[in-house]
């Protein structure tokens, strides 16, 4: 974990103004940062020393310092690759992951990415060429963003680092914040702030000739290629090589384990590879019924010998840390889900892990969420239609909308479905329900499901390690069959019946109980008065405050069940309290 700023081509920009962008990140990074002036290029960094903590500074050079990188993530072949480096004569000074990035750039340039196993973002700047490359992850599972400054253009691991820029305009992006009604969150590569974007999971923007590229696909999901039957040994084989490479760290490490049958898997093959002593895993405890699998994760601790605490969650927790989340989440959202993944950094953080290893990624390549388990329960590719997945998903109707916006506000609301059916046409040739997997995998997994880890990780210094995401596994899941992915009602079918080697049959098939909090509840009791108090906060023109209040009375008293729709009015609310304080009032009509 560690955080990424820079800015190149950019005129009047100074070594200063990258420091104040790693400034507003370095808690990604506690344990030193650094600032390069190249030429073009100026480049920053906020490291969290996971391997070689003595001599992983950043920005880092090669040996003649003629090329720089800095680098956010793991690359988790990094001694392979070294060792197939130094065969061909480069010279290395640290044994961490970062320094292959510069060597390999020098060896094959851009063609270095299909070598990687990791999660990644970096940029690479060549000294002797005046070129360039910024890269993310295949899966998108370490952020960034870019942005046009000065003319030339600026990047960061994090929102905060670009607005941080003493010359960037910061507004809102009315039709992005628009589409949070419809989706729970920012569907990228948009961001909700105006000139902000997201570089796509899989690709790359070059820099040559005094410009960058539009972003370049390395990477593709193998959707809609042959499909491909797995053996559970080939399955368990390629997890096992997975936990191997992202057991190297140099740090304190541990588990999340939720009890569900993702963590549960990885647990049962990390604890044969684990080379510490007994695994610490944190699981959530909620007593509102149906809100936690506590009890699961205790049956699997005790039969794998793990040493498990509990993180008991409550009400008041949620005012608490209300503010501090949407911080470090920077785009809006309505899932609650943040507040646990904060609130289980921070008692690993407490704890003093580092790397912590969870059960991420199964449910979007095949087909486990609750969501989808009930909904193609009832649909056969006859009736399917992407329209009917879109009114099922969104979290508002279009009669909320009208009822909750303002006039100025409801025009950028209104293009939801278009921007859904603009997301899966790409794949609109495959079934109905790899279609649902073709979106959630390319818009739902790195617009908010992994945003969620990596952010709630990074305000409490840690990094989390998810096996399941090991590209190699994840392109065999993608390929399974479409019955092996969804079968009966029952989504993830293949890896269910992968862990009942472990697992008896009534905890592997149980229904799947989401990870979130009992919100709903919780607003009509303790929490009413705070979130009655952050619905009457300024919003800029866009909502009809007495019916926020109309629908929160109508919630409280069961007249009507608004969860879904005041979880993404409450945190929208707070989002523009937070990155817009003091320009409440000038929304613009939408033209």
């Amino acid at each position: 974990m560690c955080g990424i700023a820079g800015v190149v081509n950019a005129s009047e920009t100074t070594e200063n103004d990258v420091w104040k962008m790693i400034n507003s990140i370095k808690y990604r990074g506690v344990d030193e940062q650094g600032v390069e002036v190249l030429g073009a290029a100026i480049l920053g960094h906020a490291r969290l020393a996971v391997v070689d903590p003595e001599n992983g500074k950043q920005p880092m050079s090669n040996t003649d310092g003629q090329v720089w990188v800095v680098f956010n993530g793991e690359i988790f072949n990094f001694i392979e690759l070294r060792e197939q480096l130094k065969a061909k004569g480069y010279q290395f000074k640290s044994r961490c992951d970062t320094e292959v990035l510069v060597h390999l750039w020098c060896e094959k340039g851009e063609k270095m990415l299909d070598d990687l196993v990791g999660m990644f973002a970096f940029f690479i700047w060549d000294q002797r060429t005046q070129t360039g490359m910024l890269a993310r992850d295949r899966q998108g599972i370490k952020p960034c963003f870019y942005a046009k400054y000065q003319g030339g253009l600026a990047f960061a691991s994090e929102i905060k680092a670009i607005l941080a820029l003493p010359r960037f305009e910061r507004r809102v992006n009315e039709k992005a914040l628009g589409n949070v009604f419809s989706f729970n969150y920012c569907p990228p590569p948009e961001t909700c702030f105006e000139g902000i974007c997201h570089l796509p999971p899989g690709t790359y923007m070059s820099f040559c000739n005094g410009q960058f590229s539009a972003p370049k696909r390395y990477w593709q999901w193998p959707i809609a290629g042959q499909r491909q039957d797995a053996t559970h040994e080939e399955f368990e084989q390629a997890l096992d090589n997975a936990i191997r490479l992202q057991m190297r760290f140099d740090v304190d490490g541990g588990l999340f384990l939720s009890g569900g049958v993702d963590s549960s898997v990885i647990a049962a093959r990390l604890v044969h590879q684990w080379n510490r002593p007994q695994v610490d895993a944190i699981g959530l405890r909620i007593e509102d019924k149906g809100f936690s699998e506590f009890s699961y994760a205790q049956r699997v601790a005790a039969e794998l010998n793990i040493n498990l605490s509990s993180l008991d969650i409550t009400p008041a927790n949620i005012p608490e840390i209300a503010q501090s989340v949407v911080r470090h989440a920077e785009q809006p959202h309505g899932d609650f889900s943040f507040f646990l993944f904060y609130l289980l950094s921070r008692r690993a953080h407490e704890m003093g892990k580092i790397v912590m290893f969870n059960g991420d990624g199964p449910d979007e390549v095949m087909l486990g969420f609750r969501h989808n388990e009930q909904y193609f329960s009832e649909m056969t590719r006859a009736n399917f239609s992407m329209r009917g997945y879109f009114d099922m998903i969104s979290y508002t109707t279009d009669k909320d909308r009208r009822r909750l916006m303002s006039s100025n506000f409801l025009p950028y609301t209104q293009g939801a479905l278009d921007c859904f059916i603009e997301m899966t046409q790409p794949w609109s040739d495959l079934e109905p329900m790899e279609q649902v997997a073709a979106y959630e995998l390319t818009s739902l997994m790195p617009g908010n499901n992994s945003v969620k880890g990596d952010r709630m990780g990074a305000c409490w210094s840690i990094e989390g390690r998810a096996p399941f995401l090991d590209h190699r596994v994840s392109e065999m899941f993608a390929r399974l069959p479409l019955t092996a992915k969804f079968y009966q009602g029952i989504g993830k079918h293949f890896l269910k019946n992968a862990a009942a080697k472990y697992f008896d049959h009534d905890f592997v098939f149980r229904p799947k109980t989401m990870p979130t909090l009992p919100i709903g509840e919780w607003i009509k009791t303790s929490l009413y008065p705070w979130a009655r108090d952050v619905l009457m906060l300024p919003d800029g023109g866009r909502f009809n405050r007495n019916e926020l209040l109309v629908m929160l009375e109508e919630h409280r008293s069961g007249l009507h069940n608004h969860t879904r729709q005041l979880r993404t009015l409450l945190m929208t609310k707070l989002w523009l309290q937070e990155f817009f304080p003091e320009n409440q009032d000038n929304l613009k009509t939408a033209s």
